[in-house]
């Protein structure tokens, strides 16, 4: 027997679908498309293989539907027919339509007319679905059945209209479809017939095999929706762009590579997906202005009408195992980033959202072009694109390694451009980043910081809309976060100026900014005006240290509770510094900064033990408890052991968790920005162990004073490569006043868990950057921390009483048991830990101050014994027993430290009576009643400068207050004779119009002025001639150059005035014993001659103005001196009376006389003068930035006239506490003509004053060539003092009795100065207070 196989090859089954009346949503007929026939058709279906059938279905209200089947191994001629046929018998017969029609009328358009009438009418075809059946075959695609029919003559539903042309020659019956669906029929060409439908708005051709589109798809100008998905399409008909309707283009999963689409025309497309298609460039998209949904190769973007809400999916790549891996986004970030299709704005809204993950941060600032692209995106002109590119790049900048690469690809070129534009959105947008680049590190806010972005950011300060105003105050005090720009922002005067007015303004967001950016200056005094803070009592401050301790300190909390009680006063209102490490750091943050009660803070307590150190209770022993889990822990070193290899004893989510809703606050919740909300100073100490040796870590809440030496965390690194630290004052010998090292710009959560990672309890904090430890490693008494930052936020003030409060010790005892190795580890971190060693230091130390106040709680008993995490109620409530009977034993202690709190709230009591019961008095003498004071520091430094010609004076009255402060014990420190001078260019280089009368040669007859910088200081009378008698070749540059970050380049006399200052911080007085002239005070002087001819027109107004301007500034004997004067007729009467004088703050001092007589017998005399001109000078520019050397110090100055206004005004802004000094300004300088001659402005430039004689530093012998004649008066030692030398014995008397009452009797400055005054009424001095602002 025999088998035989027969198998017939399966027919293809095709199902057509005809819908009149309505569209199917795009959805549905690709959905159709796809899937399988529908149970209707399927029951036809199961016929022979060549049948074909239809099915009716109608709907009253959605139209009707007629579906066709056939079979692809019939003749398509026969089944087109036969198909025909059944559609004609299928067709319902015309229905009657009431048409109605609406008109207006031309003569009135407000008269309507209505139109009604009856037609017949049949639903159009508007939709045809072709499919195959699932599982048939793959011979036959069905087109051409499809295409048989369209020629076909059908009824049409309504009368053809004009323009409708028949397709391929046939009727009007398919001239209305709108919707043809073709989808998996396995088409590898698209029939041409097809783009001749007039009206057809969707086609649907996924799941083919088409490769290429025919070029008359371009006819399709009403087609709104082309879906191409899944074929193998190469390329792009360029006639594409003529489909202008266009509203989706669906080209996802084919193989195109370099499409050429032009959108240019398609202003209407608003889906565009790309994706799964190995493209090698993005087409420009942007003209498309609504495209809202986009997807290209392996990313899906999705946004709403206004962009506001963007949906991004991006499906990971199927990657072989030995393929190199690639990032999720690189093939994205490769055709977005290549030209400029970033700049669109969907794709901008989708990376402003892709940047919100950090590792898609970390690989686009690695891709320079990605980064680049970003930049450019700032200059856009689309307001939205700026928006997103800001955002994308603010979500960079939060990484310091990103930060610094957009630096480098100069993102502040663009920046600085739209700061200065006039577009609100932008400039806001654009803030956004800067106020982010410039918190992220130090080192790129340095190089942000430049002249133009600084002016860009004033500008902005005073801008009209308070958004703007907001974040341009936090992009300024984010760049003082840095010590290099601090240094540059605090020097200058305008900012200063904006800040202060704008901390007292009336919009909350704009004054809370600008007090933020005042508080990161470090202008802490400034700041407490501008919030009404409260100012440091007179008796000095208050300090409250807290040890850490873990649940230990609920015995902190008890012991506070009693100073509470017997004060009446809440912690924060009683001390001014509160500072606390560990546990006594959390209650710092709680009681200072959150202004929690202490109720709140046992709360605190309870929770942090039941959510963080309560494990969960173990499953196979429901009775055991947490504690007894670990007691079984730490039962031998062992387990001891694997806690330390293993990792800590307790999770720290949970404790982070309960510190970020502590410390949550809608104002900011960095530990700075609680400086603008009236508390008192706070700091946590934290343990840095990423650095070696580990070192203490402060986290404040305040910033220190400008020039305050701090430590730069990581400012430098050494050839490993390893980050150091790096120390401003270097090998500093002696006095060491550096700040700790610090940060007040973590957020206050973050500066607990640093100060709270106990080792063994809890993990490590890190940021990325540094790791932290508990602070108890290196303070877990803070108390030494809290006097050295007391030291360094007001370092004239006294500290007044000091309490210590700690958590509890038990008594010292026998170690039990055996030695073991881990043991040792126990030892160091007992030592580490203790709190008795600064206990000790503080009592050795203190007595020595009798003025400190201090007092420490910290009770010894057994009960105190319990472990950091302890949460048993039991061993609470034995603490709590022994707290209480510690506070009774030492109730006197309690109560005399509540006495001493409350000292300055009754001062201010007593004050308040006064003043109301002496209303009378005026409000200057209040005002000095309560003026400032000497504070803590009490030295006094005397300066004086180089070739000073006061110096030389028989009563000097510098000389006699060195005599009074020995006399008194005052210590002063005379810095005399200050040196350093600019060099300038030789005076050989230009003519000399006379030689030196040291040598041979002579003089011309006429006198004769010249100056080698006459170019550079035409003008001014105070010109230096080619002879210098110091060895000097020219005179000094005016202003020091800058350099190109802006900083100030200090002179050699100013610059080591600066650094005396720096190193001597008990310096309470600076006395400044120097000459003012208008350009500042004159720091260096240096000699020269000059020389006068008469007879002479030039002479005749020189000593006429002399003798006018002598008796304008005579302070007595006026009329005695204009008798005098009126004898004076010639230069030779004026030397023979006085050769000694001052000019206009030039010291003119008579050498000798040359006389020459001419043909006609005529003599002339030349007199030659050794002047005495300003080198150098002390400006306001010079002032202020002598950063932090005026801060809380009282000026004397004693010179002549006093400083200007705007000198003035320097020393107050950089924090002087007064200004004492002469209350006639100085005067201009006199001009000089560019031929030489001097012009004396007689109104303006004519004060002269005549001062004592003086012995000439040096005896210059004559020379033996010389026919010039010396002065008598050089030769007379025994000289008499003139009416005009009792000025400066009078200065002398004035500055001693100053003194007297300023140190002696503690007056404050104003009532020094009355006292003075009264005693000698012809003195003129005042005293400048800074302004409340």
């Amino acid at each position: 027997m025999s088998w035989g196989l027969g198998w017939k090859r399966p027919s293809e089954i095709f199902h057509l679908t005809l819908s009149y009346g309505i569209d199917d949503p795009p959805e549905n007929l690709a959905r159709t498309s796809t899937s399988s026939p529908s149970s209707s058709s399927s029951s036809s279906l199961s016929s022979s293989s060549g049948s074909i059938s239809s099915i009716f279905s109608q709907d009253q209200e959605l139209g009707f539907r007629i579906e066709l089947d056939w079979s692809a191994s019939d003749d398509e001629d026969q089944v087109a027919l036969k198909l025909q046929s059944q559609l004609m018998v299928a067709l319902p017969m015309p229905q009657d339509t009431v048409v109605v029609e609406l008109r207006s009328r031309d003569d009135d358009e407000n008269v309507v007319d209505l139109g009604m009438k009856v037609v017949k009418r049949r639903e159009p075809l508007r939709a045809v679905t072709m499919a195959k059946a699932v599982a048939s075959g793959q011979q036959s695609d069905g087109t051409g059945v499809l295409i048989r029919l369209l020629r076909s003559d059908l009824p049409s539903s309504t009368p053809p209209k004009v323009g409708d042309a028949a397709v391929a020659g046939s009727g009007h019956h398919w001239t209305s479809l709108a919707a043809l669906s073709l989808c998996g029929c396995g088409l590898s060409v698209l029939p041409v017939e097809l783009t001749q439908l007039p009206r057809l708005e969707k086609l649907y051709l996924d799941n083919n095999r088409l490769t290429v589109l025919p070029p008359e798809l371009g006819e399709l100008r009403s087609l709104k929706v082309l879906r191409i998905d899944n074929n193998m399409l190469v390329s792009v008909p360029a006639e594409l762009r003529q489909c202008m309707q266009l509203v989706e283009l669906s080209l996802e999963h084919n193989k195109l590579v370099r499409p050429l689409l032009d959108f240019r025309a398609m202003a209407e497309l608003r889906v565009l997906r790309l994706f799964g298609n190995p493209l090698e460039f993005l087409p420009e998209i942007l003209p498309l202005h609504k495209l809202r949904h986009l997807s290209l190769a392996n990313i899906r973007i999705v946004a709403d009408e206004n962009l506001r809400s963007v949906n991004v999916q991006i499906e990971m790549e199927n990657s072989s195992y030995f393929g190199a891996s690639r990032h999720k986004l690189s093939a994205v970030f490769s055709l977005i980033f290549r030209f400029s299709s970033c700049h669109h704005p969907l794709l901008a809204s989708a990376l402003g959202k892709i940047m919100q993950d950090q590792g898609n941060r970390v690989f686009v600032g690695k891709d320079e072009n990605a980064v680049r692209q970003l930049i450019s995106m700032i200059s856009s002109d689309n307001c939205h694109v700026v928006e997103q590119a800001c955002s994308a790049l603010s979500s960079l900048a939060s990484d310091d390694s990103v930060a610094l690469h957009l630096m480098k690809a100069d993102i502040m070129q663009p920046i600085g451009t739209v700061l200065k534009s006039a577009g609100l959105e932008e400039v806001i947008s654009v803030l956004q980043v800067v106020v982010q680049l410039a918190f992220t590190s130090d080192t790129v806010a340095e190089k942000m910081l430049t002249k133009d972005i600084l002016k860009s950011l004033k500008n902005l300060c005073a801008h009209k809309d308070p958004e703007v105003q907001r974040l341009a105050l936090l992009a300024v005090g984010n760049l003082a976060f840095s010590l290099e720009n601090r240094r540059i922002l605090v020097s200058s005067e305008s900012l200063r100026e904006l800040l202060l007015r704008l901390a007292v303004a009336t919009e909350p967001r704009v004054y809370k900014a600008a007090a933020r950016a005042l508080a990161i200056l470090g202008e802490n005094e400034n700041l407490r005006r501008a919030i009404k803070g409260r100012q440091v009592g007179k008796q000095g401050l208050r300090i409250l240290s807290m040890d850490g301790g873990g649940m230990k300190g609920l015995a902190t909390v008890q012991m506070l509770k009693e100073i509470e009680k017997g004060t009446g006063k809440r912690i924060h209102e009683l001390f001014d510094l509160i500072c606390g490490t560990s546990t006594g750091g959390m209650l710092a943050v709680a009681l200072g900064i959150k202004l929690m009660t202490l109720e709140e803070c046992e709360d605190i307590y309870k929770n942090l033990g039941k959510l963080v150190f309560a494990d969960p209770v173990p499953k196979d022993n429901e009775a055991a408890t947490w504690r007894e889990k670990l007691d079984q822990l730490y039962k031998s070193s062992s387990q001891s052991f694997r806690v330390v290899v293993h990792g800590s004893k307790h999770s720290a989510e949970q404790f982070e968790r309960l510190l970020k809703e502590m410390c949550a606050d809608e104002d900011g919740d960095l530990m700075i920005d609680s400086a603008v909300k009236n508390v008192p100073k706070v700091f946590v100490v934290s343990t840095l162990v990423s650095m070696m040796p580990a070192q203490p870590f402060v986290f404040r809440n305040y910033q220190y004073p400008a020039g305050t030496p701090e430590v730069a965390l990581v400012a430098t690194s050494d050839s490993s490569g390893i980050n150091v630290l790096a120390s401003p004052i270097g090998e500093q010998v002696g006095y060491k006043r550096s700040a700790f090292i610090g940060s007040c710009k973590h957020q206050v959560w973050k500066a607990i868990r640093a100060s709270s990672a106990a080792p063994y309890y809890l993990d490590d904090f890190s940021d990325d950057v540094n790791r932290w430890q508990d602070g108890a490693i290196v303070a877990n008494n803070p108390t030494i921390f809290a006097i050295r930052e007391a030291q360094l936020l007001w370092p004239d003030t006294k500290i007044d009483c000091l309490v210590s409060v700690g958590c509890g010790s038990v008594r010292t005892r026998v170690r039990k048991g055996g030695w073991r190795y881990l043991d040792t580890g126990q030892v160091l971190i007992e030592s580490s830990c203790s709190v008795d060693r600064v206990e000790e230091a503080l009592s050795t130390l203190l007595p020595m101050l009798p003025e400190i106040q201090y007092f420490r709680f910290n009770p010894v008993d057994e009960r105190c014994d319990m472990e950091l995490d302890e949460t048993d109620p039991t061993n609470w409530l034995k603490l709590e027993s022994a707290i209480e009977e510690y506070i009774q034993k030492n109730h006197h202690a309690f109560e005399n430290v509540c006495e001493r709190l409350l000292l300055p709230f009754q001062h201010e009591e007593k004050w308040s009576e006064n003043l109301r019961s002496k209303l009378p008095k005026t409000e200057e003498s209040l005002k000095g009643a309560d003026g400032p004071t000497l504070g803590w520091r009490r030295n006094v430094l005397l300066v004086e400068a180089s070739h000073n010609p006061d110096s030389g004076r028989v009563i000097h009255h510098a000389r006699e207050l060195e005599s009074f402060c020995a006399r008194n014990g005052i210590r002063l420190s005379l810095m005399q004779g200050l040196s350093g001078i600019v060099k300038t260019v030789p005076s050989t280089t230009f003519p000399t119009p006379f030689q030196s009368p040291l040598f041979t040669g002579s003089f011309p007859s006429s006198p004769c002025m010249f100056s080698p910088d006459l170019g550079q200081r035409i003008g001014r009378i105070d010109l230096v001639p080619p002879l210098s008698l110091d060895g000097q070749l020219g005179k000094a540059i005016a202003s020091p150059p800058m350099s190109p970050r802006g900083l100030r380049q200090l002179s050699l006399p100013v610059k080591s005035l600066h650094e005396k200052l720096q190193n001597s911080p008990q310096v309470g007085v600076i006395h400044l014993a120097l000459q003012n002239n208008s350009d500042g005070l004159i720091v260096s002087w240096h000699n020269d001659v000059f020389v006068v001819a008469e007879p002479g027109e030039l002479a005749e107004k020189f000593l006429q103005n002399v003798k006018f301007s002598l008796l304008s500034t005579m302070r007595s004997h006026r009329r005695k001196g204009a008798s005098l004067l009126a004898n004076i007729s010639t230069i030779s009467d004026l030397v023979a009376f006085k050769p000694y004088f001052q000019i206009g703050g030039i010291v003119h001092r008579y050498l000798g006389r040359q006389t020459l007589v001419m043909e006609d017998d005529q003599e002339i005399a030349s007199y030659m003068f050794r002047r005495t001109v300003p080198s150098m000078h002390l400006s306001p520019e010079d002032v202020r930035w002598m950063i932090g050397a005026w801060r809380d110090r009282i000026i004397m100055c004693t010179g002549t006239y006093g400083p200007t206004p705007a000198l003035i005004k320097a020393f107050l802004d950089s924090g002087a506490k007064a200004i004492v000094c002469s209350s006639s300004e100085p005067p201009e300088s006199q001009s000089i003509t560019v031929d030489g001659h001097i012009e004396w402005n007689v109104m303006e430039n004519g004060k002269f004053e005549i001062g004592e004689d003086e012995a000439d530093d040096e005896n210059v012998p004559a020379s033996p060539v010389s026919d010039w004649e010396d002065s008598d008066a050089e030769r007379n030692v025994n000289r008499t003092f003139s009416f005009w030398d009792d000025d400066e014995e009078e200065l002398s008397h004035f500055v001693c009795h100053l003194y007297d009452s300023l140190f002696r009797e503690g007056a404050s400055i104003n009532v020094a100065l009355q006292h003075a005054l009264a005693s000698y009424r012809r003195m003129r001095y005042v005293c400048h207070l800074p302004g409340i602002q």
